[in-house]
């Protein structure tokens, strides 16, 4: 059985090798971009993507308060059980 924090460095160390895969993807669809789309387009695709990102740091920054919020109650409710040992 492994632990939480083999579990953690292996999802990371796979997200890793995604990230690579991911970066040529991008690179191709920007290739792609620049060939395909008028300027117009271009600007409106980016002002999309601008939007979604903005999306994606707001539910980042959420989802790390959460787990900082979840982490103090785990924290607390250990160290308030530890006491009854």
């Amino acid at each position: 059985m492994s632990s939480i924090l083999e579990n953690l460095f292996y999802q990371h160390d796979s997200a890793r090798q995604v990230d690579a895969a991911t970066l040529q993807r991008i690179a191709a669809n920007t290739g792609m971009l620049k060939k395909g789309f008028n300027k117009w387009q271009k600007k409106r695709l980016l002002h999309i993507i601008d939007d979604k990102d903005w999306i994606a740091y707001e539910r980042a920054c959420d989802s790390f308060a959460s787990g900082v919020r979840y982490g103090a109650l785990f924290m607390l409710e250990v160290l308030g059980n530890s006491s009854n040992w």
